[in-house]
C-alpha cells in the first residue's frame, strides 16, 4: 500500500515539477510600467518594530518614486505603529495612514478599507513584517501591464543566526511555494501567500472582494485567488523571479508556530470547490501511511520500507532544491532529513488539530 502512495505521490509531484520548470521568468520592461500607477496596501496590527524596515525596502527598491503610494491600514493597534508610521511620513510624502472603524476588524477589513482610498489600479499587499526586494513592484507592475489581474510571487522566512529551525520552515515554504506556481500553471490554483500579491482593483470589485468569506479570520490571498480565477481563468500569474522576493519574520517561538499552523490549515474547510477540499485530505491520508511506515521500518529494520521512504526523500529533495534557488536558499542535507523525518507528524497533527478549538491570530483569540 505505502509502495503504491509513493509511486503515486511521485508521479504528482514530478508532474508539479515539471509546471514549476516550465514557467518562464518575467521579462521585465520599465517603459509599460511606467504607465502604471500602484497602491500598496499594508495592513497591520501592532507592527511597530518592523513597518520601517518594510516602508525603507519599498522606497529602497523602487526607481519610480512617483509610481506609487503606500496606505497604511492599521486594524486597532495596541503599540507605538501610529506614531511610528506618523514620523516616516516626514520622510515618505506618498506615505499614507488610515485607521480601521471600531466596528471593522481584521486583515480582509484593512485589505478592503484600503481598497476603496486607492488611488491606483493596481493593488499590491503585503504584510507590515515583510521586507521586499528591489524589483518586486516593478514585478507586479509588470504583470499587471500586460493584463494579469492576480499576481502572486515566491516568499521566505528572515534566517540570519543559520537557524536549522527556521532552514526547516524555509525548506516547506519553498514546496508551499512551487506547489502554488506549478499547480496554477495546470489550471487548479491552490495556494499564494498573502504577504505577496497583487490584484486589479476592477477585478477585486467585480468579484465583490471578499464577501462570502469576511468573517474566516485568514486566507484573504487564497479565497480571492479563486474568485478571480473563476472569472478571469487565463489572468492569474506567478512571478517566478528573485525579484518578486518577499522576506518575512519567521514565528517567534513554538506557541506561534503552532498557532500559525493551525489558522492556515483550518481554511480548507470553507473552499467551495471540490478540488479545494478533496487536495488536502489526500494529503492528510498518504502522510498517514508515511508516518506508520516511517515508525515500522525504524522498529522492524524494514528494507522495504526504508527504500520506499528513501524514493519519497529523493523526489522531495528534487522539488524543494529547485524551488529553493528562487529564494537564494541553499538545501542544507540535514535539515531536508530532519524535516522528511518530522514531516509526517507533523502534517497529522496539524490535519487534526485544524478542526477545532481555537487559535491566536495578532494578539486576538479566534475560533476554527
Amino acid at each position: 500500500m505505502a509502495g503504491i502512495v509513493t509511486l503515486l505521490y511521485g508521479c504528482i509531484l514530478l508532474l508539479l515539477l515539471w509546471f514549476w520548470r516550465s514557467r518562464k521568468f518575467p521579462v521585465l520592461s520599465s517603459k509599460e510600467n511606467q504607465n502604471v500607477f500602484a497602491t500598496i496596501i499594508i495592513p497591520v496590527r501592532n507592527e511597530s518594530k518592523n513597518i520601517i524596515r518594510l516602508i525603507r525596502s519599498i522606497h529602497e527598491g523602487e526607481k519610480d518614486k512617483q509610481g506609487f503610494e503606500i496606505i497604511v491600514v492599521d486594524d486597532h493597534s495596541e503599540d507605538d505603529t501610529k506614531a511610528v508610521v506618523k514620523l516616516l511620513q516626514s520622510e515618505y510624502e506618498n506615505l499614507n495612514y488610515v485607521e480601521l472603524s471600531a466596528n471593522h476588524l481584521g486583515k480582509k477589513a484593512g485589505i478592503t478599507w484600503g481598497a476603496r482610498l486607492a488611488k491606483g489600479d493596481l493593488i499590491v499587499c503585503t504584510d507590515g513584517d515583510s521586507e521586499v526586494a528591489s524589483g518586486w513592484l516593478d514585478t507586479h507592475k509588470h504583470a499587471f501591464a500586460s493584463g494579469t489581474k492576480l499576481a502572486f510571487g515566491p516568499v521566505k522566512l528572515f534566517n540570519l543566526n543559520g537557524s536549522r529551525w527556521i532552514d526547516m520552515l524555509n525548506q516547506e515554504l519553498a514546496a508551499l511555494v512551487g506547489v502554488g506556481a506549478a499547480t496554477l500553471q495546470m489550471g487548479k490554483p491552490t495556494m499564494i501567500n498573502g504577504c505577496n500579491y497583487s490584484f486589479s482593483k476592477d477585478a477585486f470589485e467585480e468579484v465583490n472582494g471578499f464577501t462570502g468569506n469576511e468573517e474566516i479570520a485568514s486566507g484573504d490571498d487564497e479565497f480571492l485567488l479563486r474568485k478571480i480565477h473563476k472569472t478571469y481563468p487565463n489572468q492569474i500569474k506567478f512571478l517566478k523571479s528573485e525579484k518578486a522576493l518577499v522576506t518575512s519574520e519567521p514565528p517567534k517561538n513554538l506557541s506561534e508556530f503552532i498557532n500559525q499552523r493551525r489558522r492556515w490549515a483550518s481554511k480548507w474547510r470553507f473552499h467551495q470547490d471540490g478540488f479545494s477540499m478533496i487536495a488536502p485530505l489526500f494529503i492528510f491520508c498518504i502522510y498517514s501511511i508515511w508516518g506508520w511506515l516511517l515508525i515500522d521500518a525504524c522498529s522492524t529494520m524494514n528494507p522495504l520500507g526504508f527504500f520506499v521512504l528513501s524514493a519519497k526523500f529523493g523526489i522531495d529533495y528534487l522539488f524543494i532544491n529547485s524551488v529553493s534557488r528562487i529564494q537564494n536558499s541553499k538545501v542544507s542535507l540535514f535539515s531536508f532529513i530532519l524535516l522528511q523525518i518530522i514531516y509526517p507528524f507533523y502534517v497529522v497533527f496539524f490535519g487534526l488539530a485544524s478542526n477545532f478549538g481555537k487559535y491566536r491570530w495578532r494578539d486576538r483569540i479566534h475560533k476554527i
